[in-house]
Parts: structure tokens; C-alpha cells; sequence
């Protein structure tokens, strides 16, 4: 092996994470991956594959390493070299990292650590004062394949920035794959390095040399021996045969699949956990690790493009195997190539000067080598049982499926003969016959489009907290962490019928679903359950219990009564019609009294009020907060035997129930109105957040970087200004049908039946004005409205809107729910405010804001993004995202609701809910605006429902609406 010339200076610790380390486990890894090779030679012609795992030997990644540093054309490693060299420092303040507290960084698959120096000095940098070689805070760990290799790339580091890393970051070794490793922090490993015994931790050791004959790790990635398929025998499957069941139980081998990717080695996945329905507060996150409560935060990296590797539903299968700890502070830096234009993806994996080929090459000799039965042997070219003249390179991108695929050319007609296994040498060769031209497929490297990326992010239960993408928006490297919750969300719908191809891959999907259930699961319960306890015990405090954050609404405490008593109350009528007379109110009874329904005054005149609960005057004649969350743990279990004794399984789909449509409807109703509840909560307690003692913000996400945040091109430039034309008398439906007065008990919900608020059916066709119009492609934002609020504040006699404030020196800030930000932060957002105030400023631009029809027309045309700011994807809004009418691709605008000018009134084919009254009638009064779509603290199931119809007072100023400017033609 080819020595560094850079002299290391002691040898790193390495950890041993292998799960083979014995001669004959290493005997048996071999065959199995023989058994791999075997598989894919033995598949019918034209259709043979090798495993991926054949170029990772220590010469392969030795080659890997020539082909970043020559092949100017392969952009992915220069693109991510650049990310990290200029936001180096950003990535680890956004991983909140801090240099005097304990921070354990992964590396998956380190490589050369070339890229990787930028994060170990940015790093170092948080620690102000070093400490002991031993006592330094953070420890970084680079996972690959080659001991040997990590040894030597280990040495380069610490003779070159050794010296800046001493006393504030050790760096070690972790030599095995990925599951190792994996397993290896699962199961508490890097508690236990961090804090070695004597003579009684295994696991880290000093390297030396191995006792026991080396052969390549990647030799040891199967622990299963399993017989020698022959040509034809039942053994030798395609690659698409293996059950989901198998991916996800970890039983179905990435090393036997070729639908891999370029340069990363593969793995299996661990077993994914079956839904745990809770009533009360979600587990502790350190549970992830074992017993071990104290470890530290954990930050994964996964450079390179890696995911590429796997097939798109593995990929998700895998992200969502990594040992993140919901809402615990660690963070995945992902690099992720984008579907560039395939030209420019050929030539990457397809060099002039031949560096890719040799690399891939080189995965024929590695097959040789085992099919031989031969030790490790690095330099030993191959030839005897592949032909080097038999055999080329050949590389070719797949714009349908969006991935870069890597064969290897038979150039004439020839037969291959595979020796009998060294252990049965009494046993035939094998021939096997190509064909000229035949491609043998050894990896695949997918890229993802924007949509595409955040799909995959949100089936893995990761959400995104930053990006960074180099200087020719080819390459983009995100920070994810797992969130306490995730609320699946609908692919967005395309813009046109020709939306182009690169957008998200047609054939291999990635978002959670393409439409939401009928009825709620028990899986959504749990996690709107994790949203609303978040709310309630975490970001209020004990002395907010009995405040009123706004005057108009009741005190805090009375929310967390209510959600749980509304549920009780329509569980328990649906229950008697169903014939269950003995089914009474849960106990206490009496908070049905106090806690059925809320307020909504005039803001005009706050005594003019809809019939609501009568609730104590004094504080201490409510309920205790203690005997409020035992009567919602009570009434939650109670749901859940309502789930299990009348829900039927559906066929095919074990988590989905379906129920007589009249209990089903309750079901839905009873979610979404704790839904809804949730957001009008958060925007209640947004007036106290910053106060001493007010609202504490969400815990378990991560905490926005604002002044790293304001000096993006998004915050910080001003956003363009466009209109697009919707033509006049177009027609345009509004609802759809969902009759109530058709529930019954006898018939079970339709799956495709689409529950709604009584204001949403029927369905009705109504027309655009007679004239064209034009309407703005982004909101109305908080720059704007601040300049016309300087200049026509005094004049005008505008008040402060609702979620402004003014600062100690009158500088004005903005709301959010981790308290005032300058303006200068918050200047790109969508102003938010009551419609009055909205409406003013459109009429000093000269035009209005738009009529339902409008509003709904643009919204089907060119909102929607994947990227679209719902669901808590932030709890905060962001800069709108315009939509490119060119490139037929929508856009978002920051996550907010939207006033249109109709007022919320009855209309034809209008029928009143008998479950729920006065949900709209009582708001037919002339003061109330519709208001359509959802905010960033819609969850998708509102957001998402193309029918739903929200509406608020005209003055109300504290919701979170915002609008967009129609000029008439």
C-alpha cells in the first residue's frame, strides 16, 4: 500500500464497529458476498448486475480519491468543497454547536476528510479555551470501510490542523460500515468510548495490526452464509423481488441490490418502529440511545451525494434509521446533488480522461478477487476470470427516473468462468455467456429536484433547518434535524399539464401521500396530541394559566379544557344514536359546562357575543391544571377504544380504519377542530412571547439563526415584483359535496369520500368578473407596509398592527414565537394584520384585494410548492417563494393565510351542520371576510384542502392573514 509522505504523529484512536471480527465470520462474509456476485451474473441476459459494494475496496477508495482531486468535470465534490469553505462557520452555529458543552460529531463514510477540515476548524472555533487532549468538548468520528484509511487520512489531519484542533476537538475513527457504526450509537457506544474502562471496553482500542488475516471490511457486511445460487435456481432473484417487509426488517441485503449509487459504500436498514399511540407526554428523546440519559448532542454527516445510493423509497427507509433523537438538538448535514442538465451528469460520471472508469473498473477486479477466493492483494490487476479487453466502462443518464446509471460494456460476444468456491473445488465451473454490447449494471446515482429533496425530507420525519448551495446552483448542502412531530403533507399538484419532467420522479414518488384518509388516523391523533401538549405545558408557563394574551379570547387554561370536553361531548352523542345508551360524559361531567364552547366578541363592541359556556370569575374556582390533563388522558383513551371497538381495518392498509360514516364524520370534525384550536392558541400566545415570564417558544426545534438568517439573498434584497393576468368570466368551482344529511350508520365511509366544514358544500361553479385583472405573484409584504405606514401613520390615523410592537427606542419589531425581531430580519415576510389594514394599502397601490373567486383561481394555478411554508415546517414565516410561470413551477407565500374582499355569508345550496350549529351561521353578520388557505401552523390537512374556507372579522388584527394586490385592466 502507497504510504503517506505526511509523517503522523501517533497513531488515532479507532473504534471497531464491525460486526465480524473472527476468522471465520470474515469467511463467511465472503462467501455471502460471493453469493451476491453469483446472484447477478446468474440473472437472465441483459439484465445481469454486480453489487456496488465491490468498489469500495481500499483501492477503490484510494481511486475515488484520484477522481476528486483530477476530474474537474465531476462538480459534486468541488460544489460541496465550496459550500463548506465559505459557510463552514454558519453550518455549525445552525447545528448549535458550543464550544462549553460535550458535542459528538459522526462522519458517515469520511473519505479522504479533505472536505471535512472546513467543520473540524469551524468547530474548534466555538472553544474559546483548549482543554486536555482528553478533556477536549468535542469528538469527532470519521465511520468508513479501510482501517488503513482511516488511519492515514486521520494522520493527514492531525499533521496539518492538528494543532488548531488540540484541546477542543479529538478526532477518531470508526472502522466499519454503516450499520456498525449505526448500532454502534444506538446502543450507547459513544457514551461508553467517551468514558473507557480498563481492560472492559472492547470497543475502543488503539489501532494495531489485526491478529487475524486482513481482508477488506468490505468482505464483512453479510453475517448469513448463504448457499451458491446456480444459473436459474430460485435463489437468484431481481432486484425488485425483495418485499418492503424486507427492506424495513433489515433482511433484505443493499450489498445483493445494484439499484446503487456512485461512492458510497451501501447498508441495510434496522427495523422500522410500529406506531405508538400515547396519552400523555411523548418519551424522553435520550431513549434513542439505550439507558444512557447524559449523551451529548449528536451531529451525523453524510457528504458527497451519498443518498444517491439508494433507491428512492430506501432512501427514506434509511434517513429515517439515523439515531437523531426527536427533538433533542442533533442535526444531519446532508450534501445532495441536484438534477442538473444531463449532459453535464454524463461528463461528471464519464471523464475525458477516464478517472470514473478506473474507479468503476476496478470493481471487476475486487469481483475476481472473491470469486478466486484471494486474500486481499491490492495491486493484483485482473484478467483471468474477466477479460480487460472484454470489458468497458459505460455511463448514461436516465431523465425519467432521475439518476445517473453506471454498467459495465461487454465489447464482443464472451463467456465468463466462474471457478468453483475455494471451500468445493471438486465442484464444476460455470460458464455464463454475454452477449456483445451487454451492460452488467454495477450502481445508480440519483438527484433530486427541490420538490423531490423536501419530499424525501418529509416521509424521513426530517425537517429542514437550513441550506446552502454553491455559487452555480448545482449542489445543495442541508441541515435537518428530527422534530418532536411531523405531519405528513399531499404532494403538491403540478401547475399545468406539462409540468416538466425534473420536478419529482413519476415512477418512485417520495411524498407521504397523494391524498389524506377520510377519517384521522390513530398516528395523526398521536402526533396532534405531541403538537397540542407542546403548546400547552411546554410554552406556557404556570403563571400564563390564568392570563388572557388577547382580551377578545378567553384565559389560557380554558383551552386546554376545552379541546378535550368538545371531544368528550361529540363522542358521547354519537355513541347514544350509534345505540350506546350507557355511555355517559367522562368524569368530572361538570366540564361540559364550562368548557363546551369558547368566545369570538365584536372587536367593535365585545358584548355582542354568540352563545357560549358560562365560565368561573375567579381564578381559583377553575379546575387545577392537574385534574385537567387527567380528564384529557382520560377522554384520549376513550378515542382510542372508540378506534379500536368500531374502526374496521381496511384491506392492505393496516393503520388506516374506516368507520359508519356518521362516526366517522365526528372523528374528523373532532380532529380538525383541535387543529384548528392549536393554531388560534399559538397566535394568542405570539402577543406574550419575549415577556418576562410570557410564552416560552417550541422546544425541541431548533432556534432560528436570525441574524445569520437576514443576511440570505431572501431576507435581505428586495423580492421582485410581478403580476400575472387571470382573464375575466372564466368559470371556477368553489367546494365540493359532502352532504351531511346522507351520514348514517349503516353504510361505511367511502375511502375516497373528502370530509368539510358545512361552509365548504355543496359544490358550485360561479364565474370571475366580466374584466380581466392582475394580481400580484407575492404578498404584500412587511417592507412595503412599513413604508406606508411611515408615511401615512399620521394622516391615515393607522394604528400598530397587531404583531408589530415597538422596541425601547420606538423602533418597530416584528412578533414571532420566540419574541420581537428587527424589522431589518422580518422585512421579506408577508405582513400579517386584519383586513382593514391590508385593504388600505392595496387601495394606496392603486388597486384592491381579491375577490374569493380571484384568490382561489391564482391559488390553483401557481401556489402550492413543495417547499410551501405549513404544517410547523417553521414557526415563523419566510420569505415568499415566487412562482416561475415560465418553468411552470409554483411557489408559496411565506405561510400565511390570505383575505379576499367576499364577505363570509350564507349561499345557494348552503345547509346548516346539525352536529355543530353555529360553526358558520353564527358568523353570517357582515363582519366577518373569508379567508383561504393556512398559515405555518395550518396542518397540512387543512392547508392542503383545496375546499376549505376560513373567516375572520374585518378589524381582527391578531390572525395570521396576509394579502396579495388585484389591479383592474
Amino acid at each position: 500500500m502507497a504510504q503517506s509522505l505526511i509523517p503522523v504523529a501517533s497513531d488515532p484512536a479507532i473504534v471497531d464497529v464491525r460486526e465480524q471480527q473472527t476468522s471465520e465470520s470474515i469467511s463467511t462474509a465472503i462467501a455471502a458476498l460471493r453469493t451476491q456476485i453469483l446472484a447477478g451474473l446468474y440473472k437472465p441476459p441483459h439484465q445481469r448486475t454486480l453489487p456496488t459494494l465491490l468498489l469500495y475496496d481500499e483501492r477503490g477508495l484510494r481511486l475515488y480519491d484520484d477522481l476528486t482531486t483530477h476530474a474537474s468535470e465531476y462538480y459534486l465534490f468541488a460544489a460541496e468543497e465550496q459550500i463548506l469553505t465559505d459557510h463552514a462557520k454558519e453550518m455549525v452555529e445552525f447545528m448549535g454547536v458550543q464550544g462549553d458543552e460535550k458535542a459528538v460529531v459522526v462522519e458517515l463514510g469520511a473519505g479522504s476528510l479533505r472536505k471535512t477540515s472546513h467543520i473540524l476548524l469551524a468547530l474548534a472555533d466555538t472553544v474559546a479555551e483548549p482543554a486536555s487532549p482528553a478533556e477536549a468538548p468535542i469528538t469527532y468520528y470519521a465511520l468508513d470501510l479501510e482501517r488503513k484509511e482511516l488511519l492515514r487520512t486521520l494522520g493527514v489531519v492531525s499533521s496539518t490542523i492538528g494543532s488548531n484542533l488540540a484541546g477542543r476537538v479529538a478526532t477518531k475513527g470508526m472502522w466499519g460500515t454503516y450499520d456498525g457504526g449505526l448500532a454502534f450509537i444506538r446502543t450507547g457506544g459513544l457514551v461508553k468510548d467517551a468514558t473507557p474502562e480498563e481492560d472492559d471496553n472492547p470497543a475502543a482500542q488503539r489501532c494495531e495490526e489485526a491478529k487475524i488475516k486482513e481482508l477488506h471490511p468490505v468482505f464483512t457486511t453479510t453475517s448469513s452464509q448463504t448457499p451458491t445460487p446456480r444459473p436459474g435456481s430460485p435463489a437468484v432473484e431481481d432486484d425488485d423481488a425483495h418485499s418492503a417487509s424486507d427492506r424495513l426488517s433489515g433482511s433484505y441485503d443493499h450489498g445483493a441490490s445494484t439499484n446503487m449509487s456512485t461512492h458510497t459504500p451501501p447498508t441495510s436498514h434496522p427495523a422500522e418502529e410500529g406506531v405508538r399511540i400515547t396519552v400523555s407526554r411523548p418519551a424522553s428523546p435520550s431513549s434513542e440511545f439505550g439507558d444512557s440519559a447524559e449523551h451529548p448532542p449528536l451531529h451525523l454527516l453524510f457528504l458527497g451525494s451519498s443518498i444517491g445510493n439508494f433507491p428512492r423509497p430506501d432512501a427514506v427507509d434509511f434517513l429515517k434509521s439515523l439515531p437523531l433523537r426527536p427533538g433533542s438538538g442533533d442535526t444531519l448535514l446532508l450534501g445532495l446533488d441536484h438534477r442538473n442538465d444531463g449532459k453535464t451528469i454524463e461528463l461528471a460520471y464519464n471523464d475525458p480522461a477516464g478517472w470514473t472508469a478506473k474507479f468503476e473498473l476496478n470493481g471487476l477486479r475486487v469481483a475476481e478477487r472473491v470469486l478466486q477466493g484471494r486474500g486481499e492483494e491490492v495491486d493484483r490487476d485482473y484478467g483471468e476470470v474477466f477479460s480487460k479487453d472484454g470489458w468497458t466502462f459505460e455511463g448514461k443518464w436516465n431523465e425519467l427516473e432521475g439518476r445517473h446509471e453506471s454498467y459495465f460494456r461487454s465489447t464482443r460476444k464472451q463467456v465468463v468462468v466462474v471457478p468453483p468456491d475455494i471451500d468445493r473445488p471438486q465442484d464444476p465451473e460455470t460458464p455464463v455467456e454475454f452477449d456483445e454490447g451487454e451492460l452488467v449494471k454495477i450502481e445508480y446515482s440519483y438527484k433530486y429536484s427541490d420538490a423531490e429533496a423536501l419530499a424525501l425530507f418529509s416521509a424521513a420525519n426530517l425537517r429542514v433547518t437550513n441550506r446552502w448551495m454553491d455559487n452555480k446552483g448545482m449542489y445543495s448542502m442541508w441541515l435537518l434535524e428530527r422534530p418532536p412531530f411531523t405531519f405528513p403533507r399531499i404532494r403538491s399538484p403540478s401547475t399545468t399539464n406539462t409540468t416538466p419532467k425534473s420536478i419529482v420522479a413519476p415512477t418512485q414518488p417520495l411524498a407521504h401521500l397523494t391524498s389524506f384518509p377520510s377519517v384521522p388516523t390513530l398516528a395523526e391523533w398521536s402526533t396532534l396530541w405531541s403538537l397540542w401538549d407542546l403548546i400547552t405545558l411546554d410554552m406556557i408557563p404556570p403563571s400564563m394559566l390564568h392570563t388572557k394574551p388577547i382580551d377578545l379570547r378567553h384565559k389560557c387554561l380554558f383551552y386546554l379544557g376545552h379541546i378535550p370536553t368538545f371531544l368528550d361531548i361529540h363522542l358521547t352523542r354519537v355513541l347514544r344514536r350509534m345505540g350506546k345508551k350507557e355511555e355517559g360524559h367522562t368524569e368530572p361531567e361538570y366540564f361540559k359546562d364550562i368548557f363546551e364552547r369558547g368566545i369570538d366578541p365584536h372587536v367593535d363592541d365585545p358584548s355582542v357575543i354568540h352563545p357560549h359556556s358560562e365560565v368561573p370569575d375567579k381564578d381559583e374556582d377553575w379546575p387545577a391544571l392537574e385534574e385537567v390533563l387527567a380528564f384529557r388522558d382520560r377522554v384520549r383513551a376513550r378515542l382510542i377504544r372508540v378506534y379500536e371497538e368500531y374502526g374496521v381495518e381496511r384491506k392492505g392498509e393496516s393503520t388506516i380504519r374506516d368507520f359508519p360514516r356518521a362516526l366517522a364524520r365526528v372523528l374528523w370534525m373532532t380532529w380538525e377542530h383541535e387543529a384548528f384550536h392549536a393554531e388560534t392558541l399559538l397566535y394568542m400566545l405570539i402577543q406574550k412571547a419575549g415577556d418576562v415570564d410570557g410564552t416560552l417558544p417550541p422546544p425541541g426545534f431548533a432556534k432560528p439563526q436570525w441574524e445569520t438568517l437576514q443576511k440570505l439573498p431572501a431576507w435581505s434584497q428586495a423580492l421582485p415584483t410581478s403580476t400575472v393576468t387571470l382573464e375575466g368570466g372564466v368559470e371556477i368551482s368553489l367546494g365540493h359535496d359532502d352532504i351531511e344529511a346522507e351520514d348514517n350508520f349503516d353504510q361505511v365511509n367511502s375511502p375516497t369520500h373528502e370530509f368539510g366544514w358545512d361552509n365548504e358544500s355543496p359544490k358550485r361553479t360561479t364565474k370571475l368578473g366580466e374584466k380581466a385583472v392582475k394580481i400580484e405573484t407575492r404578498p404584500i409584504l412587511n417592507r412595503e407596509y412599513y413604508d406606508f405606514w411611515v408615511k401615512e401613520r399620521k394622516d391615515g390615523g393607522f394604528a400598530l398592527p397587531g404583531l408589530w410592537v415597538l422596541d425601547s427606542e420606538r423602533n418597530v419589531q416584528v412578533r414571532t414565537l420566540y419574541g420581537p425581531v428587527a424589522m431589518s430580519v422580518a422585512a421579506n415576510w408577508p405582513f400579517v394584520s386584519a383586513y382593514d389594514d391590508l385593504e388600505a394599502f392595496a387601495k394606496w397601490k392603486g388597486g384592491r384585494l381579491p375577490t374569493e373567486q380571484e384568490l382561489r383561481m391564482y391559488m390553483d394555478k401557481y401556489e402550492g410548492a413543495e417547499e410551501s411554508n405549513i404544517g410547523f415546517k417553521n414557526w415563523h414565516p419566510v420569505p415568499p417563494q415566487l412562482p416561475d410561470v415560465t418553468n411552470a413551477t409554483r411557489g408559496h407565500n411565506g405561510g400565511v393565510w390570505e383575505w379576499a374582499s367576499t364577505l363570509f355569508d350564507e349561499y345557494q345550496g348552503f345547509e346548516k351542520s346539525v352536529l355543530y350549529p353555529g360553526y358558520s351561521s353564527d358568523f353570517f353578520d357582515g363582519k366577518h371576510q373569508v379567508v383561504l388557505g393556512g398559515s405555518y401552523a395550518s396542518v397540512p390537512r387543512l392547508a392542503q384542502r383545496r375546499s376549505l374556507r376560513n373567516w375572520y372579522q374585518h378589524n381582527y388584527p391578531y390572525a395570521w392573514i396576509g394579502g396579495r394586490v388585484v389591479y383592474d385592466v
